[in-house]
């Protein structure tokens, strides 16, 4: 890449910051939310605190505080972000819901449990995110997240609180919607492979929409491998709920921006086309 293309992407990383992190207020947490951005997308094997401040020459210290204990909230910068996005994109051909776990040693870190871990494809002591995915034929990214927390963590007031976890109070009811099963029965086997149950507020869709639907969720497997493997979705050492939010809030900008980035290198490449 040459200098002048570089100097180009910075500007429009320094615009999309300006954008994304409008909500976090004092500068001083504007500036901590873009060194800790910039070392998510920097090369290193390690995405954790630590290593991360060393890449972009920040405080580990002052890193810490703004992730673990600044008490700004994450949800204001996935509502900028989708705002943002959707408006770039559209609002996508599916939103799919999905899961990722996050294998852990411990037995501290908020919502951790042995429970089945799909990462190892065993029971293993971990914690699982589920999320909100924007999804195209094309494109994809995160809406939103939320660590689920077992029932050992629901039933112990104790343990929630010293983990940070927020007294939410009850959950929305659960639309009442239609219900269609999809099966895939390869030709030649003696049963079916594979099931969807699907859940439709409005009529029954078509078979071809819903065998669709139904294989729009590998892009979210492709999601959670990028996420995980390049940007440090996983890497978050921190034991309290506030810190996890945070961090996974800020992946999420990160990995939106490689998004808008990658619809504006097609875009430009099909404008040269014609």
């Amino acid at each position: 890449m040459k200098q002048r293309d570089l100097q180009a992407l910075d500007q429009r990383l320094e615009t999309y910051l300006l954008e994304m992190t409008a909500s976090l207020g004092r500068s001083e947490r504007r500036h901590c939310a873009g060194l800790y951005l910039r070392g998510l997308l920097l090369e290193g094997q390690r995405k954790s605190i630590e290593p991360l401040a060393t890449r972009v020459g920040g405080s580990v210290q002052a890193l810490q505080q703004f992730i673990g204990q600044s008490p700004w909230p994450a949800q204001p910068l996935h509502t900028a972000l989708n705002q943002s996005m959707c408006a770039l994109l559209g609002r996508g051909r599916y939103w799919v819901v999905d899961e990722t776990a996050f294998p852990k040693q411990g037995t501290e870190s908020v919502g951790v449990t042995r429970q089945y871990c799909g990462a190892l494809g065993k029971i293993a002591s971990c914690q699982i995110a589920v999320s909100l995915h924007w999804t195209d034929q094309e494109l994809s990214w995160p809406l939103g997240w939320r660590l689920y927390l077992p029932e050992a963590w629901t039933s112990d007031q104790t343990l929630r609180a010293k983990a940070g976890v927020p007294d939410t109070g009850e959950g929305a009811a659960a639309p009442r919607w239609a219900e269609q099963a999809l099966i895939e029965w390869p030709a030649g086997a003696a049963a079916p492979n594979k099931y969807w149950l699907c859940w439709q507020p409005e009529e029954p869709a078509e078979l071809l929409e819903l065998a669709q639907n139904a294989k729009a969720r590998w892009k979210i497997e492709q999601d959670y491998r990028e996420l995980k493997e390049e940007l440090g979705l996983d890497h978050f050492e921190g034991r309290g709920w506030l810190g996890w939010h945070h961090h996974v809030a800020l992946v999420t900008l990160a990995f939106a921006f490689l998004r808008r980035e990658q619809f504006r290198a097609k875009k430009n490449f099909t404008t040269h086309l014609a």
